[in-house]
């Protein structure tokens, strides 16, 4: 991207998870920030942290007339709205509206807008590695046109949304799927749901900055246009969950997890072949280390109490989680 190719980027779920981080990223790079996502004190206090200069428009993305006027004006559209697990499974019906329906309004927004600006305005969807489905039974690494296969609602919506983008008629789109992405920060209430996972499932870690560096590198990347990309960690990333848990808890000084209470079915998740993303993106710059130093400084003062505090006491009462 040339220096002063500056940008008007729109940014759909961009005030929370992963749009935070992206958005902050736009902005140091110089971009003109808007972000689309539903009015909410949580939100309008997570945009305020993310970074000065952020342009907010509340709405909802299954609002097709709200989709265009927050479209209208940009250069380029980072559709991270969705809804996820465990909601989208709970609520199916809801996940196909905001999961479809929203990336048709988004397409259709964005053709508009080509058309009335004159220019090609590009879409970059964040999609799922989940939609390849069950791999465990495979040799690794998945390869990046491996077939996809639907094993829950929210895959099966992703899948769609895919498929709705390459049907269109958009000049510049292309295709993001997350592989293990995770936060910089953690609540106690969240443990439950690491068990989903079976301790034996390969798993390959991504750094959320580094996704967010992956957005920045594509804007303006001609070889990025039509594309579909996994975002992974590369091989210094790829393990095993169980050792993946283990690093994070003895982090924090938890003893190891009660593995008996882990499932034994395998997830969606695995290593994946991403030397022509990484190529492309340039996107592979952190590890799991880094990302366990970032998460003591995303945690704060919880840091010291989970360490001091929780972790001691877990210890001595025998506390699995």
């Amino acid at each position: 991207m040339a220096e002063n190719a500056k940008k008007k980027i729109l940014v759909t779920g961009g005030a929370g998870g992963v749009g935070a981080f992206v958005c902050g990223k736009l902005i140091e790079a110089g971009h003109n920030v808007r972000v689309f996502d539903l009015p909410s004190p949580a939100n309008t206090k997570a945009l305020s942290r993310t970074a000065a200069g952020v342009e907010p428009v509340w709405g909802d993305i299954t609002d097709e007339k709200a989709v265009r006027e927050a479209v209208a004006g940009c250069d380029e559209v980072i559709h991270l709205a969705a809804l996820v697990v465990p909601a989208t499974e709970a609520k199916p019906d809801l996940a196909h509206r905001v999961n479809v329906g929203g990336v048709k309004n988004v397409i259709r927004a964005v053709e508009a807008e080509t058309e009335s600006s004159g220019k090609p305005v590009a879409m970059r969807f964040s999609s799922s590695a989940t939609v390849y489905g069950i791999t465990a039974h495979e040799q690794p690494p998945i390869a990046p046109d491996h077939p996809v296969s639907p094993t829950s609602v929210y895959t099966e919506t992703k899948i769609l949304a895919e498929e709705a983008i390459r049907a269109s008629g958009l000049p510049r789109w292309t295709i993001f799927r997350f592989a293990a992405a995770q936060y910089l920060t953690m609540q106690m209430d969240k443990f439950s749901q690491m068990k989903i996972i079976p301790p034996e499932n390969r798993i390959e870690f991504v750094h959320i900055l580094d996704i967010a560096d992956a957005f920045i590198n594509a804007i303006d990347n001609e070889e990025t246009y039509g594309g579909t990309f996994v975002l992974a960690g590369g091989p210094r990333c790829q393990m095993l969950y169980r050792d993946q848990l283990r690093l994070t808890f003895r982090y924090l000084g938890f003893p190891d997890p009660n593995w008996k209470k882990f499932t034994k079915e395998p997830f969606a998740l695995d290593w994946y072949d991403t030397t022509e993303a990484n190529r492309i993106l340039r996107y592979q710059n952190r590890t799991f280390d880094d990302y366990l130093t970032e998460l003591r400084r995303g945690l704060g003062f919880k840091y010291q109490l989970f360490r001091y505090g929780a972790a001691p006491l877990m210890q001595l009462l025998r506390i699995h989680l």
